[in-house]
């Protein structure tokens, strides 16, 4: 651990344990509130008597306001601290869910979803950037992992976890939860997160000339090709959750068990890929993993693609669990190098890096739900395509280890 976070952390007597906790409680806004609601969409949609397909905005305004709710928050992290931000952001995501408890109509409800989003982003953006100022070289990577993994495991488990919410309580209880996560996560923030942004190491630039440095960050190769990478990669995770219910319950015939089986078996995946890459930081940089691993990431998907059509069902979930479990892995620790190009703007750089993230994995979500089908082939290929893309701009890029980031 380096200096800096070890006398961070000795301010407050938190213990890297707790640390990693209230990181995580921070981080799982975003993942959860945006699957957990939606087996409840035909619930809502009656309590506020909405038009067909109206709901579905609510998700789509949602992950609008996750892409400029990170642009927003990052700059505000680099300029007033860590804490600050972070509080309000807790705060800004309990009150609209709570308020989403309440409302009456569509658009007060998407409205809300906006602006809930808004708050969620907070813990994402910032929570990095804390990463970022606590940990350095493999450390911070093996810290970006357990966040990233949390991340990644939220939109498959969220909805899970909602349906079976909204069968034994009714749709309201999916906010419910999703407000006690958030004073839950605004209390430990208030009590056990140190503020590691110290007052002379903030910008002190007007937020014009902070919301420039985008654009500076985006001619840095060391940063926007980990960056993009990185999003491609997670866009293959996106496309599988996209797409995993109408695969396994509509062209496999599972029932709801059998589902729930599945997607936790290649959820699976993410743990031991998270598990596997903290033992592997200890010798190998972060940036060297993914060089290594791209290969075998694509490899994967190519087969995920020839054995589509073949109606293999433990052999298509195998080729998946390797598939999702190389995209926690490879996310991770092209975020983390993505990340070590940011230093002196690391919240800035986490901001518009989960932006560009969310944007492009949404949009490879976006494009795989045009082409469902009754086949598998529309997900083998909407995962293959951006695993290339992204294992091509990477070794395109020539991403090297940064030392001592």
């Amino acid at each position: 651990m380096s200096q800096l976070s070890t006398q961070a952390i000795a301010r407050t007597e938190t213990s890297p344990a707790m640390l990693i906790f209230v990181l995580s409680s921070l981080s799982i806004f975003a993942p959860l509130s945006t699957d957990m609601y939606l087996s409840a969409f035909s619930d809502i949609q009656s309590y506020l008597n909405a038009p067909d397909g109206v709901l579905e905005l609510s998700l789509s305004v949602f992950f609008l306001g996750l892409c400029l709710g990170q642009l927003l928050f990052g700059p505000l992290g680099d300029r007033y601290g860590r804490k600050t931000p972070l509080l309000v952001g807790a705060g800004l995501y309990s009150l609209t869910t709570f308020l989403l408890l309440l409302v009456m109509s569509p658009a007060a409800f998407i409205g809300l979803r906006f602006v809930q989003a808004l708050g969620a982003c907070g813990g994402m953006v910032i929570g990095r950037a804390v990463v970022t100022d606590l940990y350095r070289g493999n450390e911070a990577a093996r810290t970006m992992t357990l966040l990233m993994m949390l991340v990644t495991l939220g939109p498959v488990v969220s909805p899970l976890v909602g349906g079976f919410l909204v069968s034994a309580f009714g749709w309201k209880s999916v906010f419910i939860l999703m407000l006690l996560i958030g004073l839950l996560a605004m209390v430990l923030t208030w009590l056990f997160l140190p503020e590691t942004l110290e007052k002379d190491q903030r910008l002190s630039a007007p937020l014009a000339q902070v919301f420039a440095e985008y654009g500076k960050l985006l001619l840095v190769r060391s940063f926007i090709v980990p960056a993009l990478s990185s999003a491609l990669v997670l866009g293959v995770l996106f496309s599988f959750i996209t797409a995993s219910s109408s695969v396994f319950q509509g062209v496999m015939g599972m029932g709801k068990v059998e589902y729930g089986l599945a997607f936790g078996f290649v959820a699976l995946g993410l743990v031991v890929a998270s598990l596997v890459n903290n033992r592997l930081l200890g010798r190998i940089a972060a940036a060297d993993l993914v060089k290594y691993g791209l290969p075998f990431f694509v490899l994967s998907n190519i087969i995920l693609v020839l054995i589509a059509g073949t109606g293999m069902v433990w052999q298509l979930l195998i080729v998946l669990w390797f598939c999702v479990a190389l995209a926690g892995f490879l996310t991770a620790n092209a975020t983390a190098v993505a990340m070590s190009a940011t230093r002196g703007k690391s919240g800035g750089g986490s901001a518009l890096l989960g932006a560009l993230q969310f944007a492009i994995a949404s949009g490879c979500s976006s494009l795989v739900a045009l082409f469902i089908s009754d086949s598998v082939l529309p997900l083998a290929l909407g995962m293959l395509i951006p695993a290339v893309l992204g294992a091509l701009l990477w070794w395109l890029g020539h991403v090297k280890p940064v030392e001592n980031a």
